[in-house]
């Protein structure tokens, strides 16, 4: 018994890792019995004893995870009663087992979602092998919808947005679109996951990141130093995780679906001119030159409002750029994602295949 117990968490994360890769192999049963099962309660669960708190759950994760490092370095370093070879098994061994449990916890409260059925696959979405001009006749369209969708906000077309939606009404407002959209796209979307902005302007997008769902907490996170045009998408992203879809392509299209549909222009302004912005450099890695000539038609307020994103987010410079990048590559080709970090410009095709049915 004691051996087992010694040895629980390794046991765990090799079970673990052998379920993933049964659900991987077959991502019907993955969406019956996880995502559409055994991940709501979690939902539901997280939401009801921690959604209340008036602060990130963050916070407290992040200061336990403080209290046991230090604990341990106590135990390695400053305990005298204990021979040193010892204490560096022990050490060694409870950091591994510590490691499984983060393994654990991280599939069982959330990471199984990557294997679910492909949303295409859902939705039944015919599939495009999208060719130069087909871009070109996206962005065009998606120019001519987001500058009207912007008159309505500033008329004067030589004016940058100055509007901001208030941030204590956007996590609400947020939330609530993509809960439509979910339920619209015949997905349940149980619970309340909260959207946070935790510690300082520029803290994940030092890191390269714009937002995180952290499965730990179950909370939403997004950047506060990001513009205020690019938060609520980037929220919408985030709360798409939270509601167990792990691709970020998927996340993509679902925020840009949710914000699309919504009441508020601010929260619409932002996903159409996101998705602006993933037709736009898709076309200009091909044509740079015929992009070149096509952004100087642009209405000045317009070519403003993308300025002050650039300079918002360039006033937070990302460490390990490359090495951020590879890594997190990795882990999305080790969750069954073979596209990487390729992932995130999916959701051009997605989005131009559910316009082209419907």
């Amino acid at each position: 018994m004691s051996l087992i117990k010694k040895y629980f968490w390794f046991i765990l994360a090799g079970i673990t890792l052998l379920l993933r890769a049964c659900l991987q192999a077959f991502p019907g049963l993955t969406e019956q019995l996880y995502s559409r099962g055994i991940f709501q309660s979690v939902r539901y669960a997280i939401d009801t004893l921690s959604g209340w708190l008036p602060f990130p759950l963050t916070y407290i994760l992040f200061g336990v995870l403080l209290w046991k490092l230090a604990g341990g370095v106590r135990y390695l370093f400053f305990n005298k009663t204990t021979p040193i070879r010892e204490r560096f098994l022990t050490s060694g061994r409870q950091s591994l087992a510590f490691l499984c449990g983060v393994i654990v916890l991280f599939h069982w409260l959330w990471a199984f979602n990557y294997s679910r059925i492909p949303i295409e696959q859902h939705l039944s979405l015919p599939e495009l092998k999208l060719t130069e001009q087909d871009l070109k006749t996206a962005l065009d369209a998606q120019t001519s919808l987001v500058l009207t969708l912007r008159t309505q906000m500033q008329p004067d077309s030589s004016q940058a947005i100055a509007f901001e939606f208030p941030p204590e009404q956007l996590e609400a407002a947020v939330r609530q679109d993509v809960q439509r959209a979910l339920q619209r796209l015949q997905y349940p979307a149980p619970g309340k996951p909260r959207g946070r902005q935790p510690f300082w302007d520029g803290f994940l997008l030092r890191f390269g990141a714009a937002g995180i769902y952290n499965p730990f907490t179950g909370e939403c996170n997004i950047d506060q130093g990001l513009h205020f045009l690019t938060k609520p998408y980037n929220l919408a992203h985030e709360f798409c995780h939270g509601y167990g879809f792990g691709d970020e392509g998927t996340c993509n299209f679902l925020a840009y679906l949710a914000l699309e549909k919504s009441e508020q222009p601010i929260l619409r302004y932002s996903a159409e001119l996101d998705f602006w912005r993933e037709l736009a450099g898709a076309y200009r890695r091909l044509q740079p030159d015929t992009y070149a000539a096509f952004s100087a038609t642009l209405p000045t307020g317009f070519i403003t409002d993308l300025d002050n994103i650039y300079k918002k987010h360039d006033q937070y410079p990302e460490y390990f750029a490359a090495f951020r990048y590879d890594v997190y590559d990795r882990y999305l080709k080790a969750q069954g994602i073979p596209e990487g970090m390729a992932n995130y410009g999916k959701v051009i095709p997605l989005v131009l295949s559910y316009r082209l049915k419907h």
